[in-house]
C-alpha cells in the first residue's frame, strides 16, 4: 500500500511564495509522496494555472463592481442651467451652483440617484442676489430590455469563469500527481534494472572465479573460462547501460519537480524502492457516477452550459425593445441665503417628473442573429457535455481493463521469476555435481536477470495503470489524501 499525503497540499501561488520551495534543500532520497509534494509546490505548469485562477477571481472583483455606488460632485460658475441633475432645476442665468449626487444600480437592473444642489444666481439692476436650494431622488428603471438580471448576467459569467478555473486549477493537480506517480515508477523500474545488472554482474563474477579454480585443477576446460570471461564483460557494459537510463531517468524526475536550471543538474537524489502493488477493485457503475460529480473536465463542462444559459436569456432579452421608465422626485427652495434656501426645503412642495421612453431598431438584425448563435451555442455544450460523458465511460472500461491486464501480466512475470530463480539453483547444482557446464549457468542467470527485469516492469505498469484509472474517475487527490 502507498503512504498517503496526510498534509494539506498548499499549492496556491502566495502559499508557494511562503514556502519558498526553490531555496529548499532537497532530500537525498525522495519517496513517492516526497516527490508529489515537491511536484505540486514546484511544477511550472500547476504555477501557470493557479495565476489562472487568481486572474479569475479578479474578474469576479471586476464585474462585482456593478453595484458600487458612484459618487459624483460639481462646482460651476457662470452661465448656468440645464445639464441634467438637481442644477438642471435652475433656469439659465449667470451665478455659481455647485451640485453633488450617489448613485447606484439596482438588483431590477435600474439605477437610483440621490442629488444636491445649491446655487446663487446675479439680479440685474443692483438688486440682492437670489439663492436657491434642490434636493431629489431620481429613478431610472428599464421595463423590458435589460430589465432585472440580464443588465448584470456579465457578473454571473465571470462567477462560472472562476469556478472553471478552479476546476482547470484542480484538473492540472490530477494531471501532475498522475505525472509524478508515473515517473517515480518508471524510475524505480531503472533503479530497480540497474540493481538487477550489478546483481547479474556479481554473479558472472563468482561464476569466473569458480571456473578459473576448477580450471586449475582440470575439471574444466579453458573455453569454460573464455565464455564465463566475455558473458562478464558484457553485463559490465549492461550495467554502464543501466547506470546511464537510470541518471537520465532521475534527471527527467529532477526537471519536474525544480523551479532552477544549472542548479539541478548538481542536485544529488536518489529515490526508493518500487512502490508495493495495491490491491484494486473497481465497479463501471458506481465508478461512472463518481465521476460524473468529481471529474473536473465535466464539472467544466456543465459549467459551460450554465453559462451558455445565461448568455442565451440575455441575447434573447437584447430582442425586446427599450421600454424605460425615468422619475424624479425633487422640492426647490429660494431664499436670501444658501443656509436659509437649504432649511426651506423641508418644507418646500414635492415635485415629481415621470416619463417613459420607447425605442426599437425596425429590423433588429443584430440582437436576432446575436439570440440565434447564443441558443446554437447553447446546443452545442449540451452535445459536448454528452460526448464527453460518454467518453468517460469508455475510458473507464479501457483503464479498467488494462489494470487487468496488466495484473494478469504481473502475476505472471512473478511465476517467471520463480522459475528462473529455480532453474538457476539448479544449474548451480549440476554444475558442482559435473552433471551441467558454464554455459548452461550463464543462460539461466541470463533468464533469472530478463525474468527479474520483466516482473519490475510488470510492476510498474500496473502501478501506473491504477493511477490512470484514478486520473480517469478524477479520484487522485481523494486517494493521495491531498487537499486543495
Amino acid at each position: 500500500m502507498l503512504p498517503k499525503l496526510t498534509a494539506i497540499a498548499a499549492i496556491s501561488l502566495l502559499g508557494l511564495g511562503s514556502l519558498q520551495a526553490d531555496q529548499q534543500t532537497a532530500p537525498e532520497e525522495v519517496d513517492l509522496p516526497n516527490l508529489i509534494t515537491l511536484a505540486l509546490q514546484r511544477d511550472f505548469q500547476i504555477r501557470i494555472v493557479g495565476l489562472d485562477k487568481d486572474i479569475a477571481e479578479q474578474g469576479v472583483k471586476q464585474a462585482r463592481g456593478y453595484w458600487d455606488p458612484a459618487v459624483r460632485a460639481s462646482h460651476s460658475n457662470g452661465s448656468l442651467g440645464g445639464g441634467g441633475g438637481a442644477s438642471s432645476s435652475f433656469n439659465s442665468q449667470e451665478g455659481e451652483v455647485t451640485s453633488a449626487s450617489i448613485a447606484t444600480n439596482i438588483s431590477t437592473g435600474g439605477r437610483i440617484t440621490l442629488d444636491a444642489a445649491a446655487g446663487r444666481f446675479e439680479n440685474n439692476f443692483g438688486r440682492q442676489d437670489t439663492y436657491a436650494a434642490n434636493a431629489g431622488l431620481a429613478l431610472y428603471q428599464p421595463l423590458l430590455r435589460n430589465f432585472g438580471s440580464n443588465s448584470y448576467s456579465f457578473i454571473k459569467v465571470a462567477k462560472r469563469n472562476l469556478e472553471q478555473s478552479e476546476q482547470a486549477f484542480k484538473l492540472q493537480a490530477i494531471a501532475t500527481v498522475t505525472n509524478a506517480i508515473t515517473l517515480y515508477n518508471q524510475t524505480a523500474l531503472r533503479k530497480g534494472s540497474l540493481q538487477v545488472a550489478e546483481q547479474s554482474r556479481e554473479l558472472t563474477q563468482q561464476l569466473v572465479e569458480d571456473t578459473l579454480k576448477r580450471a586449475e585443477l582440470g575439471t574444466v576446460e579453458a573455453r569454460g573460462v573464455e565464455v564465463a570471461e566475455t558473458r562478464l564483460s558484457q553485463r559490465e557494459a549492461n550495467v554502464v547501460l543501466a547506470r546511464r537510463l537510470y541518471l537520465d531517468s532521475l534527471n527527467e524526475l529532477k526537471r519536474f519537480v525544480s523551479n532552477e536550471a544549472l542548479a539541478l543538474v548538481n542536485w544529488q537524489i536518489d529515490i526508493g524502492a518500487m512502490p508495493a502493488p495495491e490491491a484494486w477493485s473497481g465497479n463501471l457503475s458506481e465508478d461512472f457516477e463518481y465521476a460524473l460529480l468529481n471529474r473536473p473536465d465535466y464539472l467544466q463542462a456543465k459549467l459551460e452550459i450554465e453559462k451558455a444559459i445565461i448568455d442565451a436569456k440575455t441575447a434573447e432579452n437584447a430582442t425586446l425593445p427599450s421600454l424605460d421608465l425615468n422619475a424624479r422626485a425633487f422640492r426647490t427652495n429660494f431664499g436670501d441665503s444658501f443656509t436659509s434656501s437649504y432649511k426651506g426645503l423641508s418644507s418646500a412642495e414635492t415635485d415629481l417628473f415621470l416619463g417613459v421612453t420607447f425605442s426599437r431598431p425596425l429590423l433588429n438584425r443584430s440582437a436576432g442573429a446575436r439570440k440565434a448563435s447564443a441558443l446554437i451555442f447553447r446546443e452545442r455544450t449540451h452535445l459536448v457535455e454528452k460526448q464527453l460523458k460518454q467518453s468517460i465511460a469508455i475510458q473507464l472500461d479501457n483503464a479498467a481493463r488494462r489494470i487487468s491486464s496488466e495484473a494478469q501480466s504481473r502475476e505472471l512475470a512473478r511465476q517467471g521469476r520463480e522459475f528462473a530463480e529455480r532453474s538457476l539453483e539448479a544449474e548451480e547444482r549440476k554444475l558442482k555435481l559435473g552433471q551441467s557446464t558454464t554455459y548452461f549457468v550463464l543462460e539461466a542467470q541470463e533468464d533469472l536477470t530478463r525474468a527479474q527485469v520483466r516482473e519490475l516492469d510488470a510492476i510498474a505498469n500496473y502501478n501506473i495503470a491504477v493511477a490512470r484509472y484514478h486520473q480517469v474517475k478524477g479520484s487522485t487527490l481523494a486517494e493521495q489524501g491531498i487537499q486543495l
